[in-house]
């Protein structure tokens, strides 16, 4: 296969945007979960990839902030509008837990066949092990968040909630990753964080030798 030509035998697939109110209700489930402690329950034969922790610590501080900020604004809000402030800062504070939520709730996930790369609140990216040449090391920063293309590179996306990354897959062929922007992104390398990147990078290897036909 000549490079840069699009391999027709394997394909990146673009899990669909939720709708508001499906990333509602996932949101509310993954708060709950969270906050009652329950345990992920994954299907057998699945691994957990765990990712964003750095994430959940800047914005657990950042609400911390938030939290002092509204007890002080609340004192000179007229009493005609605190219940409007307190709502405010509720819904503020359940969508800032709930986002962090949703990352512990969802870390990447191996399969057997795929490697799912999951954002928590925003888009998640499936990519077949079988098309995994090689896992490598690859601290980072690529702007934006969720699922987007690299600006400095024509051939790579990146699959993070925050613009950080840790990781990059090296894929045997270009594989096409759509947006509705632009047009298609024929991914050579695709970037991601994990929580350890040493034990998720062994894990992924091992998962792709064993997918390999």
């Amino acid at each position: 296969m000549a490079h840069g030509e699009v391999c027709p035998a394997a394909q990146l697939e673009l899990v669909p945007r939720r709708t508001v109110r499906g990333w509602l209700r996932d949101m509310l489930r993954d708060l709950f979960g969270w906050v009652a402690r329950r345990p992920l329950r994954l299907p057998e034969g699945h691994e957990a990839v765990p990712h964003s922790a750095d994430v959940r610590m800047a914005v657990w501080a950042v609400t911390v902030v938030d939290l002092i900020s509204g007890v002080v604004v609340d004192a000179m809000v007229p009493p005609a509008y605190r219940l409007l402030h307190l709502v405010w800062v509720v819904a503020v504070l359940v969508l800032s837990l709930g986002s962090c939520a949703m990352t512990v709730r969802a870390p990447h996930v191996i399969d057997g066949t795929v490697l799912r790369l999951r954002t928590g609140p925003l888009r998640e990216l499936v990519v077949p092990l079988h098309a995994v040449a090689a896992v490598r090391s690859a601290h980072g920063a690529h702007t934006g968040h969720g699922l987007r293309r690299v600006l400095d590179d024509a051939e790579a996306v990146a699959c993070s909630v925050s613009s950080a990354t840790t990781l990059v897959l090296d894929l045997v062929h270009p594989l096409p990753v759509p947006f509705r922007r632009g047009g298609a992104v024929p991914a050579r390398r695709v970037y991601f964080a994990a929580d350890q990147p040493s034990a998720a990078a062994r894990l992924i290897t091992r998962a792709a030798a064993a997918a390999k036909p």
